[in-house]
């Protein structure tokens, strides 16, 4: 893939996911486009390697806007009617992976792209990181997307994808392997550290029968579609134990949107979001001395992710 391990690269962008929420990326893409920084390399997860495969492709953070505010909702919300019960899961995938091809990539695959990027997935194999760098855009979209219960596995040969998030959330590792010289986050999913549910779950596998059951599922192995769930849900859960990280020297910007991951009538809002935390990462956190090389500003962690405009605990 060009780029990947030649020449080195200026900015590199990587885009955690949050379904709807992840719409705030295209927000903060266009305030970094209108002071100038466009990503020199990409990589996304879930959601996020939707907006990131956008904008690998070219589109602009306005083009990008444009898009997403056109979409027919009620037509996106259809195909969610692909059953994949024989799957364990609520739908099957592949009529979203055939919407998101005609209606926002138009067929492209990583050769179209115009800007390196990887789709970072989860191996439910070996519970390990995985990259996709070839082949559908809709397809490598859809498979970091795969969360359990929800979607089904994307099964490519002896690899079994799924929801990327689970091993990391915003995916700076992949986005290393691209080798750039600035790595900035873009984070619009849950605040741990607000999330009921995710403050249960760390207390779950607190216990000794928590952690013996997370075991127990992990340890069933994916031969098969109920293991897959059991297994990819220990995944998810097991997630939930480990923070936010931002290696070192990277910078993170955090947005939270007031909406929910499936608001997608509500992208003006998301976009806004996203817009008004990148501006105070300029205005207050020294992002454009940091960007253009300086050393100005201290790294976001879990317990100051960046700045935002609100958050819908879960």
């Amino acid at each position: 893939m060009p780029g990947m391990g030649a020449t080195r690269v200026g900015l590199g962008i990587a885009l955690g996911g949050g379904t709807a929420r992840a719409v705030a990326h295209v927000g903060a893409l266009a305030v970094l486009a209108e002071r100038g920084w466009r990503a020199d390399a990409i990589a996304g997860t879930s959601s996020g390697a939707m907006i990131g495969a956008m904008a690998a492709l070219g589109m602009s953070p306005t083009e990008m806007a444009a898009l997403v505010r056109g979409i027919d909702v009620r037509d996106l919300w259809r195909q969610a009617l692909d059953p994949g019960l024989d799957q364990a899961s609520l739908i099957r995938g592949r009529k979203l992976e055939a919407w998101l091809d005609r209606h926002v990539f138009r067929g492209a695959t990583f050769d179209d792209l115009q800007v390196p990027l990887l789709v970072a997935c989860t191996d439910l194999v070996t519970g390990d990181l995985g990259f996709l760098s070839e082949g559908s855009l809709a397809r490598a979209v859809v498979a970091s997307s795969a969360l359990a219960g929800y979607f089904s596995p994307v099964v490519d040969g002896d690899r079994v994808w799924v929801d990327g998030g689970f091993v990391e959330a915003v995916p700076f590792r992949a986005l290393a392997r691209l080798e750039p010289e600035r790595s900035l986050g873009l984070h619009a999913g849950i605040d741990a550290g607000r999330s009921r549910v995710i403050r249960f779950v760390r207390w779950l596998h607190g216990t000794p029968a928590g952690a013996r059951w997370r075991d127990w599922l992990l340890a069933r192995g994916a031969a098969g579609p109920w293991r897959r769930l059991a297994r990819s849900t220990a995944l998810a859960a097991k997630s939930y134990e480990r923070g936010l990280e931002v290696p070192t020297g990277a910078r993170l910007i955090s947005s939270y949107p007031k909406v929910a991951w499936w608001d997608f009538h509500r992208m003006d809002e998301a976009i806004a979001a996203g817009r008004r935390s990148a501006e105070i990462a300029f205005e207050r956190d020294g992002l454009e001395a940091w960007l253009a090389g300086g050393s100005d500003g201290e790294t976001p962690s879990e317990d100051r992710p960046g700045v935002g405009a609100g958050e819908v605990a879960t």
